[in-house]
């Protein structure tokens, strides 16, 4: 809110008008009080002159001012301003209106379509000749939501909120501590095609959180599950950690970065977490590794999708975390998933299902593809989802 003042002491505002964010379809109110009931009012939006009628109304009584507009679109987004005259001089401030929404949803999902889709992964299969398994590596900062969207998968399949991977409650410090794999399970076909590495996560200092030529050795399938993490980045002469001998199946095929909606504003893009991700990134890519976004924590960045989260791809606080995240990471907004994890939930919800799964399929995607060209090279063939 901004005022500009050209007033004898009879125009002063006595309260003023405030910058308004809404949703879509609710209704913009602006109200002020002057301390003189004789002044003429005008109202204008980003300098044209607003009059009452449709959807705008323009009252005064007595010394309040207020103006209405019903039913708000994103075309009533901009700045308003209250200007007051009499014979004595004139007084003016403004104020703005932001929608939290687009008028319609940017990216489309299937809302409701969670059981096909979990079908369709339950039905996934890899040929007898590929590797045994899809290998997700799963990084990112402390208290992104790493362990939690391993246990909120886990949790989908199994039908019931599973708690498997450890999640750490304050996001000061890495909860984990070592290189481990989790095997999804199914209630209904045992154990899935498709694991996740679990690793330490990226911290503020040089010396904090995982090293990032361990991230890379782990994309190489160099390290051995188990091994424990420390400052310095493990060698080849540390014949309990260091795999000399990698296979397809050690290696891993989708590098997912987990960044959380309600932090990645605050980042800035010089900060060491994010130099450390795109130095894994650029290592992956020149080895030909997919890499996605999980980004976690939607519903603490936007009151909208906390209150329903189908409002997830009209919200725009959404879409903008998302820009952020592409902008800083530097991948591409296709391939960015924003996500809700199972962190307080006692009990299933088809709409978290629905945005998990689909981030999941689409990953599991990019991780076949993957495969199917390295298995290329080598006469292997990779089956395709079932239809």
């Amino acid at each position: 809110m901004s005022v500009r003042w050209i007033w004898a002491e009879s125009h002063e505002f006595q309260s003023h008008i405030c910058d308004n964010k809404v949703k879509r379809g609710e209704d913009i109110v602006f109200r002020c009080e002057a301390n003189t009931d004789q002044l003429q009012t005008t109202w204008e939006k980003d300098g044209q002159m607003l009059y009452d009628g449709d959807r705008v109304s323009i009252s005064q009584r007595g010394k309040v001012l207020s103006l209405m507009i019903s039913k708000a679109k994103e075309e009533d987004e901009g700045k308003y301003t209250i200007t007051l005259r009499n014979d004595t001089g004139t007084a003016s401030e403004s104020a703005s209106v932001s929608l939290l929404q687009f008028d319609r949803d940017w990216r489309t999902i299937e809302w409701g379509k969670s059981v096909s889709v979990k079908r369709s992964l339950q039905e996934y299969k890899l040929s007898g000749q590929g590797p045994k398994h899809l290998r997700f590596l799963l990084h990112g900062p402390v208290g992104a939501g790493k362990s939690s969207i391993i246990n909120s998968i886990n949790s989908i399949f199994q039908d019931q909120v599973k708690m498997g991977a450890l999640a750490a409650t304050s996001s000061e410090f890495s909860f984990t501590k070592v290189y481990k794999t989790w095997q999804i399970k199914d209630m209904q076909t045992g154990l899935l095609p498709f694991v996740f590495s679990d690793i330490m996560g990226l911290e503020m200092g040089d010396y904090q959180g995982i090293h990032t030529d361990d991230i890379i050795s782990i994309l190489k399938g160099l390290i051995k599950e188990n091994y424990k993490f420390n400052l310095f980045p493990l060698s080849k002469e540390d014949t309990k950690g260091y795999n000399n001998s990698p296979t397809l199946d050690d290696k891993v095929h989708c590098l997912v970065n987990v960044l959380s909606a309600k932090s990645i504003n605050l980042m800035e893009e010089n900060n060491n977490v994010f130099k450390k991700m795109r130095e894994v990134r650029e290592h992956a890519s020149d080895i030909g590794i997919p890499q996605v976004v999980f980004m976690t924590h939607v519903d603490l960045a936007c009151p909208l999708v906390k209150d329903n989260l189908k409002n997830i791809y009209s919200s725009k606080i959404i879409k903008k975390r998302m820009q952020e995240c592409s902008n800083k990471l530097g991948v591409p907004m296709n391939c960015i998933f924003p996500v809700k994890n199972y962190h307080e939930e006692i009990h299933l919800n088809d709409n978290v299902n629905c945005l998990i799964l689909n981030a999941l399929k689409q990953a599991i995607g990019f991780a076949d593809d993957y495969v199917s060209n390295c298995n290329s090279k080598s006469d292997f063939v990779v089956n395709n989802f079932s239809e």
